[in-house]
């Protein structure tokens, strides 16, 4: 009867945190708000599941292995092109901070290793990937993600958009197109979470796309 009342109160938490993501589709605090309505329920330990399965990522776990802070100065100053310099032009050009992004909490299980990697890895997938930060592409990313973490909040998130075009009488095709494109690059990609990136920031960009078996195309 508790267990019930326990997933009951898990549904209802999704669903408020998703209408709040319908009012303000732009809000990183929104966005954050639907993450952790899913992280302690069993969608949120089955993404965890899925990852462990991956011998580099469960490598990761294991080691208990955390990037160094991020100064995106410091990056700024590396080689045109390179990932860490293309990560921080994005970041500054919108007015984002690291701090934002990265949870200070203490990482003491598997759980919480994924929870932090999937939070302090988003923007870096958004480089690698080339997909934008409009609503369209964010769209591609989720989609992406979905292939690649099975993350029920790509699901949460891809739901809510696509809820939100009809009720804006929008069309739903460049929606469902950038959807199909991320999720098929998800599934021909390497596990990107699963990688040390934050240790290649000098490295080309071009040159981690090919590693992780990205397309090299992609706008920067």
């Amino acid at each position: 009867m508790q267990l019930r009342l326990h997933e009951r109160l898990q549904s209802l938490k999704m669903v408020a945190s998703l209408a709040t993501f319908l009012k303000n589709p732009g809000s990183l605090n929104s966005i954050f708000a639907v993450s952790n309505s899913i992280k302690d329920g069993p969608l949120g330990e089955q993404t965890v599941r899925h990852l462990l399965s991956n011998p580099q990522f469960k490598a990761l776990v294991d080691e208990g292995w955390r990037p160094d802070p991020i100064d995106l100065q410091k990056l700024q100053m590396l080689p045109e092109g390179s990932l860490g310099r293309c990560y921080a032009n994005q970041l500054i050009s919108l007015g984002i901070t690291p701090d934002t992004l990265i949870d200070p909490s203490p990482v003491t299980n598997a759980n919480e290793f994924v929870i932090h990697r999937l939070k302090e890895t988003h923007d870096i997938v958004h480089v690698l990937t080339g997909f934008g930060i409009d609503g369209i592409s964010e769209i591609g990313l989720q989609g992406f993600n979905l292939a690649q973490n099975r993350s029920p909040l790509a699901v949460m998130l891809i739901f809510g958009s696509m809820l939100s075009s009809l009720q804006d009488d929008a069309p739903l095709e460049p929606l469902l197109r950038a959807l199909a494109h991320g999720f098929q690059m998800g599934l021909d990609a390497e596990l990107v979470v699963s990688r040390k990136l934050e240790e290649g920031w000098e490295r080309p960009l071009k040159e981690w796309r090919e590693q992780l078996k990205l397309p090299l195309d992609t706008e920067d």
